[in-house]
């Protein structure tokens, strides 16, 4: 087939006319840059660099790269950079010039240009222009001099400097004419050859490098047949790339829209504008590219993929259904996610990836999948990370950087591809969806399915049938975010940033569990979202060994969630070793050798014998404590809330549990502040929470259900805190009127203490709010208003002298207001429910603000734990 608009013969002396339409009365317009495939580096990267450029032969081809000023004579094969790949290869494709071609046309100094691009073009002739016309490399060579995508490049390059030469009649000598006719020719003489050709991406490289040639160098003998060659070439590489759906076949949604640029590219040449296979497949490609981004239009990370957004993705309107099913199985990628229109903070997404093809960029990922949820990954492949030849290109590419299964003595590299391993997709009851896929080969059968009920949990089922005993591991990766929070036996709970949880539950009785994070010595735990970059990710691994399993994990964001999904795998999938509720699943212990208890509301609270901590979520707020129930009937109950925190180890913070021991007759609690999250740096936050659920309102309702749970008399409850706990255990008085309260050195007025952590406060808990707004909106909740005279026993508080700033910020102008004041260091009579607030002055100048020392404060508060106060 022959294009429009080819070059017609030109029967004049080459020497003289070595470059086509040269006179200014027919002078070509010049070639859209796009055209020759340039990639790298616009001109505002660069900025006021471009002379630079130039004039030093600057050479950055990657942005993790050097500047490398280029001298001639030059080492070619780069010997001492010999492990990265891709750097030697963009050397040897003169890819130095694919910056420069973004500004050439206007730059001032276009012979300066010139100059450069003949003394490298003559620099690199002088060691590879005798070589053999087809010579060829393998995918690994020792040398990139005719390496497929080094060709390509170069072809093109010394295309557009044909193509600017022409357009811009720029002076150059005949030698240098003949010489890029010389060049030109040679590399024409080697990718017309069909051993030279590489029918994947890279080949698109070679037939444009060709096709562009052809149209920028005088026509010579053969002309029209290697146009036709070139021609039939692009269209069986678009043929080769992208399937019928449109997807690329190359198992790197990255490389889908990669590859869809350039041949958007190639065809902005208008040379293969009568094609229809080129242009139908360039509208598929555009066209399914929406369902391999996640909701912020970023590539799933499976095979060589990054996250980079991509901008011309454009999501359609919305079809009505609260979630979509992709339709292209026979592609090898399932995909299941919210509908087009729904904001990606609240978007869910599912990929599940079983596409081989062939080797081209090709992981061992084989049913591995990617999970986007509340905006944000959740499950994350192992990611590109790039070519050079290190550790991590080797970790990225085997199974233990994938969300699949690592299979004794089995590469699924070195097996025949297989196409697509998918199954389909199916609709279940209750807005549950599976994604499933399978491998079958006669030594080993790995079946799973993706059960997944989105924004809430995916409950994955792995079928494993080897004919003889093989040791298989299940990976799962966390984004990287996500750092462990808890882990027991075979489950692990995950906090990430902005407080959002993962539960991990393997079922299977004979699994082992094995968790890391950065782990180098075994290259294991590690992800990446970037080139040339990788990063530390918690993850999962969970082995077992034998001829035939049925593996069932979980995967739940909330604790809610974890229930229903192991519900789900009780009754629907008959799983014998799922539980029914919250309060038997096994829950990673939180402090060492304390179990933990995960409850989703205040229903389920069940309190345990000894000590115990629990996380019980109360009108969306989750509240985590210790609680030391001793042998015995229920008796008095001591109920700790914390100050400030260091956050040494984690936002959990059970200040004083150990003090437990010092109260023989008392069960202990000790709360930590619902307030500190791993998404946010708060020391202080009073029990704040968010403007929406307030904490200590939950915390009030959680006291009234532990004394019922736990059968406690109200007034055999003391509420103890200093300092910011010593705030919330005042804060409580009013709703527990029974209880005895404790504060020592209480912030009283929060806007009176250091605005530094008040302000980090409000921001954190009070978001879009000013520091005025909330104290004229929530003035109840940043300042103590206690109601003494609703009382039925005393509130006590006790204040170091030392401490002048509660003293005189706090404490004096809180007396001031109940028209009551310190004599001495005695609180004088209040007019209004007498005896029930008392105020004890004591002298520590060593603590300060700070408590006393652990026994000094243990006997401060025996003599009012020890008295009959339901009398008071």
């Amino acid at each position: 087939m022959f294009m429009r608009g080819f070059w017609p013969a030109i029967d004049l002396n080459p020497l003289e006319r070595v470059l086509p339409d040269q006179t200014a009365s027919h002078r070509p317009d010049p070639l859209p840059v796009v055209c020759f495939l340039h990639r790298i580096f616009p001109p505002g990267f660069y900025k006021d660099d471009t002379d630079r450029l130039v004039r030093e032969r600057l050479f950055k081809p990657r942005r993790d790269s050097e500047e490398v000023a280029l001298t001639f004579p030059l080492d070619w094969e780069a010997k001492e950079r010999n492990a990265d790949r891709n750097w030697r290869m963009q050397l040897q494709g003169w890819a130095v010039f694919q910056p420069i071609m973004n500004f050439f046309d206007g730059y001032d100094d276009k012979a300066a240009v010139l100059d450069f691009f003949f003394d490298l073009a003559q620099d690199w002739w002088a060691v590879y222009g005798d070589d053999p016309d087809n010579s060829v490399t393998t995918r690994m060579p020792r040398s990139y001099a005719w390496y497929d995508m080094s060709v390509g490049f170069r072809a093109l390059i010394i295309a557009f400097f044909a193509d600017r030469i022409a357009a811009f009649d720029l002076d150059v000598s005949p030698e240098r004419r003949a010489f890029l006719e010389t060049i030109g020719r040679k590399h024409i003489a080697n990718l017309r050859l069909a051993e030279t050709f590489s029918l994947n991406n890279h080949g698109i490289f070679q037939a444009q490098g060709l096709m562009a040639l052809l149209r920028r160098l005088p026509p010579s003998a053969g002309y029209e047949s290697d146009i036709t060659t070139a021609f039939d070439l692009m269209e069986r590489l678009i043929d080769s790339q992208f399937d019928p759906a449109g997807l690329h076949r190359e198992h790197s949604p990255h490389y889908h829209f990669y590859v869809l640029a350039t041949f958007e590219a190639v065809v902005a040449s208008g040379w293969y504008e009568d094609s229809h296979t080129i242009t139908a497949r360039i509208d598929a490609a555009r066209d399914v590219g929406k369902w391999i981004v996640d909701p912020l239009k970023r590539p799933i990370c499976v095979g060589d993929s990054i996250l980079t957004v991509q901008k011309q993705v454009h999501f359609p309107p919305a079809t009505g259904q609260p979630y979509l099913l992709s339709d292209f199985d026979a592609s090898g990628y399932g995909v299941l996610r919210s509908d087009w229109d729904v904001p990606a903070k609240r978007a869910s997404m599912v990929f599940l990836q079983g596409a081989y093809h062939s080797t081209t960029h090709k992981h061992r990922d084989c049913l591995s999948f990617d999970w986007f949820d509340q905006g944000a990954r959740v499950i994350c492949d192992g990611g590109k990370y790039g070519y050079k030849s290190d550790k991590f290109r080797s970790h990225v590419l085997g199974y233990k950087a994938h969300n699949g299964a690592e299979i004794e003595d089995f590469d699924i590299l070195k097996i025949k591809p297989y196409g697509s391993a998918l199954k389909p997709a199916q609709t279940l009851a209750d807005g549950v969806y599976c994604l499933q896929g399978a491998l079958e080969y006669p030594a080993i059968n790995h079946h799973r399915l993706l059960y997944i009920n989105p924004g809430k949990w995916i409950v994955v089922q792995d079928h494993l049938k080897h004919v003889r005993a093989r040791g298989t591991t299940l990976w799962f990766h966390l984004e990287t975010d996500f750092n462990l929070q808890a882990a027991s036996g075979r489950s692990f709970s995950a906090v990430g940033d902005k407080g959002r949880t993962l539960y991990v539950d393997c079922l299977e009785p004979t699994a082992h569990m094995e968790l890391h994070r950065g782990n180098e010595a075994e290259m294991k735990g590690f992800v990446s979202s970037k080139d040339y970059e990788i990063s530390p990710a918690l993850t999962a691994g969970f082995s077992l060994h034998g001829t035939q399993h049925t593996v069932t994990t979980l995967l739940a964001l909330t604790p809610a969630a974890r229930s229903e999904a192991m519900r789900f795998a009780a009754q629907t999938l008959k799983d014998p070793n799922a539980g029914f509720t919250a309060a038997n699943l096994p829950a990673p212990n939180i402090l060492p050798n304390v179990p933990h208890h995960i409850y989703d509301d205040l229903a389920q609270l069940r309190l345990q014998g000894g000590a115990n901590t629990y996380q019980v979520t109360v009108d969306g707020v989750a509240i985590s404590f210790f609680m030391d129930r001793k042998a015995g009937k229920p008796g008095k109950l001591l109920a700790m809330f914390p100050g400030a925190s260091a956050r040494k180890k984690s936002h959990l913070d059970f200040q004083r549990y150990g003090w437990s021991a010092d109260f023989p007759d008392h069960d202990v609690i000790a709360f930590s502040d619902p307030s500190l999250k791993p998404g946010n740096t708060l020391g202080l936050a009073w029990f704040q929470h968010h403007v929406d659920s307030y904490g200590i309102a939950a915390a009030q309702k959680l006291m009234t259900a532990l004394l019922s749970v736990g059968g406690y008399r109200a007034d055999h409850l003391t509420l103890f805190g200093s300092s910011g706990g010593g705030f919330t255990a005042l804060q409580l008085a009013d709703s527990l009127p029974n209880a005895r309260v404790i504060a020592m050195n209480p912030q009283i007025f929060l806007y009176n203490y250091s605005p530094a952590h008040y302000t980090a406060m409000i921001e954190t808990c009070y978001p879009g709010l000013t520091t005025a707004e909330v104290r004229q909106k929530y003035r109840g909740r940043i300042a103590v208003q206690l109601d003494l005279e609703k009382r039925a026993a005393p509130v006590f508080i006790f204040q170091n002298r030392h401490d002048e700033q509660h003293l005189t910020r706090h404490l004096r102008p809180y007396l001031k207001r109940l028209d009551a004041e310190l004599v001495g260091e005695t609180l004088e009579t209040l007019p209004k429910a007498p005896n029930k607030l008392n105020v004890v002055i004591f002298d520590d100048p060593a603590s300060g603000h700070a408590p006393p020392a652990r026994d000094k404060t243990v006997a401060m508060l025996a003599p009012l734990l020890s008295a009959d106060h339901s009398r008071a």
